[in-house]
């Protein structure tokens, strides 16, 4: 399916307002749907295409030994997968697992093609290194986090940021533990420290803060 018809200009309004060849370059990709939890590469996967997600959210994770699961970063509608990009560029086989978590749609750039609009589309190669840039720096941050930030204090300003608006987080133990890169085990351990200080509610696969001012000094303590 062409991108014809498909309207890529206001996800990527760099391209859309700068030179010809980079239009035409997303105007001739071609367009790819995946469902909700679809694997999209996995790791030791060929990199064959460049792509820009048009709708739908992809989680990109690595997997440990066990099948424990650490989140790296999410690709969102206007953005590149950076290991995408740097698997493109390198020619090496993905290092991580990328999945859908909403049904997705794609614009999917050969890798020849790729190569030459890098030489002759400066909108498309502006882009493709500031999506780069960009989002490596998000991946530093992430990473520091994982590695200095104690458990607990991620856990809870994890809680704090998704009941902001007062609802319960609906997850599993296992799904928070993904989100933190740590253990089922841990995650759940500190839960129930947190409920039996009487800071939140623990439900079938539901966290809900009960004392919000009270957690947030406790986020403060755990340094």
């Amino acid at each position: 399916m062409s991108a014809a018809g498909r309207d890529w200009r206001p996800l990527f309004p760099s391209i859309a307002a700068a030179d010809a060849e980079s239009q035409l370059l997303l105007d001739r990709a071609q367009v790819v749907s995946l469902g909700a939890g679809e694997v999209v590469f996995h790791a030791g996967s060929a990199c064959r295409n460049y792509v820009l997600l048009l709708e739908g959210t992809v989680r990109v994770q690595l997997i440990g030994e066990g099948g424990r699961e650490a989140l790296l970063y999410r690709v969102q509608p206007g953005q590149s997968c950076i290991l995408t990009t740097c698997c493109v560029l390198s020619n090496e086989d993905y290092p991580a697992e990328g999945c859908t978590e909403a049904p997705v749609s794609a614009l999917a750039i050969s890798k020849p093609a790729f190569d030459r609009a890098l030489e002759c589309a400066p909108a498309f190669r502006r882009f493709v290194f500031d999506n780069l840039g960009g989002r490596v720096a998000e991946v530093i941050v992430r990473m520091e986090e994982l590695a200095f930030r104690p458990v607990e204090r991620r856990l809870i300003g994890y809680l704090l940021a998704k009941t902001s608006g007062g609802e319960p987080l609906n997850a599993t133990h296992q799904e928070i533990a993904a989100e933190l890169g740590t253990a089922r085990e841990v995650v759940s351990r500190h839960l129930k420290r947190l409920e039996v200080a009487g800071l939140v509610r623990l439900g079938r696969a539901t966290v809900e803060v009960s004392d919000r001012s009270g957690l947030e000094r406790m986020r403060e303590l755990c340094l």
